[in-house]
């Protein structure tokens, strides 16, 4: 039996701070914000329509000659400042939607700055923003936006200045421009938002005027520049009454017809050359309340159009890919934990956990293959169905998802004898997420749950993935006085995991908490482990406004913290703290618009209460007057511990290490833009790291952008992760021979996109990743003594030998002429040729309604392993065989 574990004085520290200030995000701030928003006006009155309204972009119907809404104020660039021009604008109502008319005058029509670009874009030009905070909390709500073109974006409103620009909605709008200025009509049909179940509706609102040729911002309230807050400087939108969305349901319908096109092996029973497949789907969606809306989807389409990058990962860390897939981003808020209370956070060897990452269901299968000769593995579980439930209850927010993927096997061939295997076992993946705001916004408390249950019938699926995982977990937030200078948000949450002991054996060894390390008897492991649980919290304080600027955080995660079975965290095993102080000037000189000065520093250490990681760092940024600007910062850590540079194995001693990082951008105004940037870092064992990047983007015309964002990275590293080798002779190492090298690598990459916008509804994006990365090894050495940074380097210390066998792996005697056995390593060498092209035509044919016509190539080549010739690499990588996707998909919305 494993001996207790004594909870070090750090730890204990960290668990207590973190439970006091949730307490006190609960208990302090009972002030109510007071009244309609400072500088601005405290309503805007929406009007019952008498006739109907045509989206057509002319102002001719009678609600439109009503007296218009208030007159907007300045905040850039001359903050509270009247109008740089008149804006006359008007909301209006009826059973079914919601209706927004302006008139925007311009005294010189022909600075009017327009540009086409997809749906979401935000191309360069003028603008119109209409924000509502539909539950009036302050602190959430959806924003429309239109140019002059009438090119559109939407998205979701969260912690008071927030957005989230993944949902879309369907609704409609109109612009016409003349030689008085330009004329703008939207229609947002009230099934799109949610929205408390009353007779009377009371709305925050804001419309908003943007200029982009003097980089202007007129909106309905006056924000100073040193300060923050959102939606809760909205006025009142009163008026609306009676309105009750029509109770249908929407549905959407979707087939596909793809074809792969490859090279294949003559000899693969289960693949051809060209492979053509079909399939169909039905998403719904039925609104319960004004508020409450559940959905429900059915042999879903989850394949996303746009691939992800490529990279190049020699960490022991898994690299993270954002979610692309319709379903899942539609309501990503809904389950956003911890992050909200504050205007601003810094994190240094640190990161806040996401429970639920969606890209964990339908993800590739996990469990290994056994011998074959040739396999055919499915590259996704397949989604059987999912359903979610989002919108308000009794005033508490609610978001809760169920989805359910079948269990995949894999076909076989070994010797000419087919046979299958199971790689994925069925999985239910559930979350619930409840929120609930108090106030005015000023204070809030959420919770936070998610399981993940396994069907493991089979034993090899039940000896590698657990059985269930659960998490639970509490966040908050409060302003600390009734001015909302300070505040402070927090969290804590718990997981836990029950499965075989093999299984958790696998959890334990990850790279996320190396419980095996020799050197931590803290850790407490214990390869008969069924079961598995830990716990996550941290505190942040953040100054919400004021020149001088002040974020400070104490968190911690214990050894047993998991949720990656369904949410996102790279490591545990940490108690950490920072500071961050500075200074900024919001009021533009001769010189500069705005400058900001930041010191900061952190320390980390493990819940042995051994110190890990320390750093200190100095950020300034700056816009010039002509809306050039540069960012910058100079950061060093002196000799700090890693617990995962052995991966595995004993603590190591990282040498100090210093770096500079600059970047500047040109005016983005203008038809071509341009961002440089690059950085050196040094460390005092010679490794050097070096990188350099540019953006630059061209815009011949209003309907064409062009993009080019070529990277250069150089490392030298000292001390890279080759190979571990057990041998019980290397008792100063704990039986185990960890192997390290010099390590230099290049990489260059040039992702260019070309994005053709015929229409708002119609465009064409091309995306190209041309990637090179070579890796030379050489002086390979192993690692002394725990704590330090002791190497001994084979062939030239301790009568070691090394010499290179045929097939290029490297033959290692550590001790010559000693009992040491002789061991040999793989040619760690690497050279990675890869291009991505992807392209994808979009025509939104209805609201709602979309078809796509996409064509993806992937092709990698690796020959010449640790040499890099450009013009061969090119030449290699052109003439290996691609693997081309032909994809038509369309989805039509109906009403039922």
């Amino acid at each position: 039996m494993p001996r207790p574990t004594r909870i070090p004085p750090a730890v204990r520290l960290s668990l207590l701070l973190v439970a006091s200030l949730l307490g006190l995000a609960l208990a302090v701030s009972r002030v109510r914000a007071q009244g309609g928003p400072p500088g601005g006006p405290g309503r805007v009155e929406a009007r019952r329509l008498t006739d109907p309204v045509r989206i057509d972009g002319v102002l001719d119907e009678a609600a439109w000659r009503e007296p218009a809404a208030p007159t907007l104020i300045q905040n850039e660039p001359d903050n509270g400042a009247p109008p740089r021009q008149p804006t006359d604008w008007w909301v209006a109502y009826d059973d079914e939607a919601l209706y927004v008319a302006a008139r925007l005058h311009e005294s010189s029509p022909d600075s009017i700055r327009t540009s086409l670009g997809r749906r979401d874009s935000w191309p360069e030009s003028d603008w119109v923003f209409l924000n509502l905070d539909t539950y009036n909390d302050d602190r959430s709500g959806f924003t429309f936006s239109v140019n002059p073109s009438g090119v559109v974006g939407d998205g979701q409103l969260f912690n008071d200045g927030a957005s989230d620009n993944t949902w879309d909605g369907v609704w409609d709008c109109a612009t016409r421009i003349d030689a008085g200025g330009w004329n703008l009509e939207i229609r947002i049909p009230f099934s799109q938002l949610r929205f408390p179940d009353a007779p009377q509706q009371v709305w925050g609102i804001n419309f908003s005027r943007r200029y982009l040729r003097c980089g202007g911002r007129e909106e309905l309230f006056h924000r100073p520049r040193q300060e923050s807050g959102y939606q809760s400087r909205f006025p009142d939108l009163v008026g609306i009454a009676g309105v009750q969305p029509v109770r249908e349901v929407e549905a959407l319908v979707y087939g596909t017809t793809r074809g792969r096109f490859e090279e294949v092996d003559p000899g693969d029973p289960f693949r051809s050359t060209r492979e053509i497949d079909a399939d169909a789907g039905l998403d719904l969606r039925y609104r319960l309340t004004n508020d409450l809306a559940v959905s429900a989807t059915f042999n879903p389409d989850f394949g996303q159009v746009e691939v992800d990058p490529a990279v190049v990962n020699l960490s022991d860390a898994e690299t993270y890919y954002p979610e692309k897939r319709p379903f899942f981003v539609e309501d990503t808020g809904a389950f956003r934990f911890g992050r909200e209370g504050t205007t601003s956070t810094w994190n240094f060897n640190w990161s806040d956990p996401t429970p639920l990452h969606s890209r964990r269901i339908g993800r590739a299968p996990q469990l290994a293959l056994g011998d074959h000769d040739h396999a055919d593995v499915p590259g996704a579980a397949t989604i059987l169905g999912a359903a979610r439930l989002g919108g308000t209850v009794g005033g508490t927010r609610v978001g809760a998802m169920s989805a359910l993927t079948a269990g995949e096997n894999a076909r076989l061939s070994t010797g000419g004898i087919a046979g299958e295997q199971l790689v994925e076992p069925r999985t239910s993946y559930n979350a619930l997420r409840l929120q609930r705001t108090a106030d005015g916004g000023r204070r809030g408390l959420g919770l936070m749950a998610t399981g993940v249950l396994r069907g493991l019938g089979d034993p090899a699926a039940r000896d590698q993935l657990v059985a269930r995982a659960w998490t639970l977990g509490l966040d908050g937030w409060t302003r600390l006085d009734a001015g909302g200078t300070w505040a402070l948000r927090g969290y804590l949450m718990g997981s836990r995991l029950d499965g075989s002991a093999p299984a958790l054996d696998l959890v334990q060894r990850s790279s996320r908490r190396y419980y095996q390390r020799p050197d931590a008897d803290y850790l407490g492991y214990d390869p008969a482990r069924t079961a598995l649980s830990g716990w996550m919290g941290r505190a942040l304080l953040n100054k919400e406004k004021g020149a001088v600027t002040l974020n400070a955080s104490l968190g911690a995660v214990s050894p047993g913290f998991e949720i990656n079975d369904l949410g996102w965290l790279s490591r545990s095993d940490r108690v950490n703290t920072h500071l961050a102080a500075g200074y900024r000037w919001t009021e533009p000189t001769r010189l500069f618009r705005d400058r900001s000065l930041t010191l900061a520093g952190y320390r980390t250490w493990d819940f042995g209460g051994r110190p890990e990681d320390v750093g200190l760092g100095v950020f300034a940024g700056c816009t010039f007057a002509n809306y050039w600007g540069c960012d910058g910062q100079v950061f060093a850590s002196p000799d700090r511990y890693s617990n995962s540079y052995t991966r595995g194995g004993p603590r190591m001693v990282v040498p100090t290490f210093a770096s500079a990082d600059i970047s500047c951008y040109t005016d983005s105004r203008r038809a071509v833009t341009a961002s440089l940037g690059g950085g050196y870092g040094e460390v005092t064992d010679s490794s050097v790291y070096w990188n350099l990047w540019t953006e630059i983007a061209a815009r011949p015309s209003d309907a064409l952008r062009l993009t080019f964002s070529p990277s250069y990275i150089v490392t030298h590293e000292a001390t890279q992760w080759v190979a571990r080798e057990p041998d019980p002779l290397m008792a100063a190492t704990y039986g185990t021979r960890y192997v390290f090298a010099w390590m230099d690598m290049q990489q260059l990459s040039l992702t260019t996109r070309v994005d053709w916008t015929f229409t708002p509804d119609l465009t064409l994006q091309t995306y190209v990743q041309p990637l090179f990365a070579v890796g030379r090894y050489q002086g390979l050495k192993e690692f002394q003594r725990p704590s330090t940074y002791d190497f001994a380097v084979y062939g030239r210390d301790g009568g070691s030998t090394l010499a290179r066998g045929d097939d290029g792996s490297y033959l290692v005697d550590p001790d010559g002429d000693g009992p040491a056995a002789a061991f040999a390593v793989a040619d760690p060498d690497f050279n990675l040729k890869s291009l991505q092209v992807n392209l994808v035509l979009r025509w939104e044919y209805d609201p709602g309604s979309t078809f796509y016509l996409a064509w993806t190539q992937g092709r990698a080549n690796f020959d010449d392993p640790g040499n890099l010739d450009l013009r061969r690499d090119v030449r290699s990588l052109l003439e290996s065989p691609g693997d081309d996707i032909v994809m038509v998909k369309v989805t039509r919305r109906f009403g039922l």
